[in-house]
């Protein structure tokens, strides 16, 4: 009898153990990465495409978009101005459509149209900007990437 009482409380000892632990929350221990591929020129006065893939091993919180003047072309007439954006304070597309969510995504392609054209009669300058991407994943992870693109 007493063996008895032995086994059962070894067996209910073991059950328990094997019960628990193990079910810690997985660490994020990547970057997210992103790869631009957007076009390397657009006309002066066209929408320019802002095309990315965005992608992390855990889960994707937020993006950031960039693009700034780098150096003119030779452009010199008033109806040009220098031309930029800032996906945290121009929060739609040419089209005037919300800009698309990564939140919660683990992968995701993202893609749309900015304009080049202020008002009917002015366009942007016509030179080098660079596009940068920057990415955050739900942990706080960021990583950017950077293209360089013309205006003609």
């Amino acid at each position: 009898m007493k063996l008895l009482k032995y086994a059962l409380v070894v067996l209910f000892s073991v059950g328990m153990m094997s019960c628990g632990g193990g079910g810690s929350d997985p660490v994020d221990e990547k970057n997210p990465t992103v790869s631009i591929t957007s076009a390397s020129t657009v006309k002066a006065g066209d929408n320019y495409t802002v095309a990315f893939s965005a992608s992390d091993d855990m889960e994707l919180e937020s993006y950031r978009v960039q693009i700034a003047f780098s150096n003119a072309i030779g452009m010199t007439v008033k109806t040009y101005k220098d031309f930029s954006f800032d996906s945290n304070s121009d929060l739609t597309d040419a089209e005037g459509n919300t800009l698309p969510s990564i939140k919660g995504e683990k992968s995701k392609s993202v893609s749309f149209p900015v304009s080049t054209r202020f008002g009917e009669n002015t366009v942007a300058k016509k030179g080098m900007y660079k596009l940068t991407v920057t990415l955050t994943d739900a942990s706080g992870k960021t990583n950017s990437a950077v293209k360089d693109f013309q205006i003609q």
